[in-house]
């Protein structure tokens, strides 16, 4: 059995037990820190390809259990484990984007959702120009920095959410000035990008049948 643990925060039972009686404990170093997995069976996480290696050697009887930030099922690594013909069962944490929008009370049923983290970033790049409430994915290369340059002139007020769910979280509102300044960005982070400051009335959008797919004019914004 495989099974992928979302994690946000803090590390549940379920999760601690799993993590003791697996053969193999993929995730990040912080993650399986927190786990105290022995150097023996653990396999930190960076790319993805020798963590498969490593689970398929254990073979069919295989006991592995896999750490990811969040939901591992949104931009996570579970579409890679699954296409490597592995068989899972996912026990999800709440995605950071979630938490973030809850931070400043805001739905986000009408959000375009986006990953700059190991991705091309020029597709989230430009969405931050087009939609007026956009949530992404941070990496430490494209950040709040490059996400203000992008959307810049466009009077985009940004949500900077540090470290969701541990002691360190940290949310920050601030407009395009204030984004420019902020000279002491830790990761883990994702960005929200709104429109309207987030107590702004107009910031809590309009609900859709289809999520997060209407323009400030209410055109369909194509998502291809």
């Amino acid at each position: 059995m495989i099974k992928v643990f979302g994690f946000i925060g803090e590390i549940t039972p379920g999760m601690q037990a799993a993590a003791d009686a697996a053969n193999l404990v993929v995730g990040g170093r912080r993650h399986l820190d927190a786990l105290g997995v022995p150097e023996a069976k653990r396999v930190v996480l960076g790319r993805i390809a020798p963590a498969i290696e490593a689970i398929q050697a254990l073979g069919p009887e295989r006991n592995a259990v896999v750490i990811a930030s969040g939901d591992p099922l949104f931009y996570g690594v579970v579409r890679r484990l699954r296409a490597a013909g592995l068989t899972v069962r996912v026990i999800p944490a709440v995605t950071s984007l979630q938490l973030a929008f809850a931070a400043v009370a805001l739905p986000w049923d009408d959000a375009l959702l986006c990953s700059a983290h190991g991705n091309d970033s020029a597709p989230a790049l430009e969405a931050v120009r087009h939609h007026p409430k956009v949530g992404l994915l941070t990496d430490g290369k494209v950040g709040l920095p490059q996400i203000v340059e992008a959307s810049a002139g466009l009077g985009r007020w940004y949500v900077l959410a540090e470290h969701l769910g541990t002691d360190d979280e940290r949310i920050r509102v601030l407009d395009e000035t204030a984004a420019r300044q902020v000279g002491d960005i830790t990761q883990p982070n994702v960005v929200l990008v709104l429109a309207h400051h987030p107590d702004d009335p107009a910031a809590l959008g309009e609900q859709h049948a289809i999520s997060g797919a209407r323009n400030p004019d209410g055109s369909l914004t194509d998502q291809r």
